[in-house]
């Protein structure tokens, strides 16, 4: 039981992040209030981590909760957006919204926030509670790479320094990696590669480089651009190679964006010779920010499934036939913000923070990330395919 009272409304999901099918899900959550002169409680529905109004705003839907302690749940059904793309069922009865706002132009990208909110009889939020949901049909996520990566690279460092350096840091890192692991003369597969990090760090590595990516312009601008590399149009889960036939495989920021990583991670497998290497970096779901403030909160708003230290290097590697020779993580996220207030807990430095006047803090916190690997913003991993 939540308990309540006249003046402490709460909402609390069962759960704080929903796949969607298609557009369509439910959402239960717990309550407890008082009478409906006591609180406004809305829905609310924004892109996530952006609640730019109204192009980022999906919409919000206003309820008055049957008063007590209760198990409610939300239906959602965003086929066609309008009042009634979002009910409430309580105790067997339907609710639809007594007022809101819907943007029928919403683009629906791969993430977006769900908000419980409370509000005063003044209007003044009072309680938020979130839940991620997650949108993973194929024909979305096109559009949203057609929208968001029309261009690539990064804000300026001299503006926003955090995240260009913090690439700078970890091309040192995979260079050194890529020399010692891939074996001279051998064929390495660059799995949904973009503009592939080896030829942004060199392009006379002692090996063949196979880069492949979903997206025609971006391969076919590459290869013009970078022609001792082989380049070709596939998809990261479906790599068309014969099986082992490649002697190391890299997937670099890949895996999270994939729905089925299991099946992902056989299929590399397969085009890896006995006793090939994987070499993976992907952003952490246990990184500190997200351990402490108590929620998933994936690194970019495409990615559908990250993963923790753990669960990639203790369980999914070993199933898939992979043995982990090496791993590390990148970045420490030490200066938290909102640790004790009711917003979302953040690192300071990749937001206010990010200032070229923090430099040489973010230098200095990019390499802790190797000795606390679990808690790291990054994880990096080489793993061997076993030889049999």
């Amino acid at each position: 039981m939540l308990g309540f009272s006249r003046f402490r409304p709460r909402a609390i999901p069962d759960r704080r992040s929903l796949h969607m099918d298609g557009r369509r899900g439910t959402l239960p959550f717990r309550y407890a209030v008082g009478t409906g002169d006591d609180y406004i409680f809305t829905v609310d529905i924004w892109a996530y981590l952006d609640k730019r109004d109204p192009d980022q705003h999906l919409g919000w839907w206003r309820f008055e909760l049957p008063s007590g302690d209760r198990q409610a749940e939300l239906a959602l059904d965003f086929d066609q957006i309008s009042m009634a793309s979002v009910t409430l069922q309580v105790d067997g009865t339907s609710y639809q919204a007594l007022d809101g706002w819907q943007n029928p132009d919403y683009p629906f990208d791969p993430l977006a926030d769900l908000e419980l909110v409370f509000r005063n009889a003044q209007g003044e939020v009072q309680r938020i509670e979130p839940t991620l949901l997650k949108f993973s049909d194929r024909d979305g996520l096109r559009r949203f790479y057609a929208r968001h990566f029309a261009t690539d690279g990064y804000t300026s460092a001299e503006e926003a320094p955090f995240l260009p350096n913090l690439h700078a840091y970890k091309l040192d890192r995979l260079e050194r990696l890529f020399t010692k692991h891939i074996p001279v003369g051998g064929w390495v597969v660059d799995v949904g590669c973009g503009r592939s990090l080896f030829s942004d760090i060199d392009t006379t590595f002692p090996f063949t480089v196979f880069a492949g990516d979903l997206n025609y312009d971006s391969v076919h601008t590459r290869a013009l651009e970078v022609p001792s590399q082989r380049w070709s149009v596939f998809d990261a889960a479906a790599v068309p190679l014969a099986d082992a036939s490649v002697d190391a495989l890299f997937a670099g920021e890949v895996i999270e964006h994939l729905t089925d990583v299991e099946a992902t991670l056989r299929e590399w497998g397969r085009v890896l010779k006995p006793g090939g290497v994987a070499i993976i970096t992907t952003p952490n779901r246990d990184r500190l920010v997200s351990v402490v403030g108590g929620m998933e909160r994936p690194y970019s708003r495409d990615h559908l499934r990250e993963l923790s230290y753990r669960e990639l290097t203790g369980e999914l590697l070993p199933a898939s036939g992979f043995r982990v020779v090496e791993q590390s993580g990148l970045y420490l996220e030490l200066w938290l913000k909102n640790l004790f207030s009711a917003e979302p807990v953040h690192d300071h430095l990749q937001r206010g923070g990010n200032t070229k006047e923090h430099l040489s803090l973010m230098r200095r916190l990019y390499p802790l990330g190797r000795w606390l690997p679990r808690w790291a913003l990054g994880i990096v991993v080489v793993a061997r395919k076993w030889d049999t």
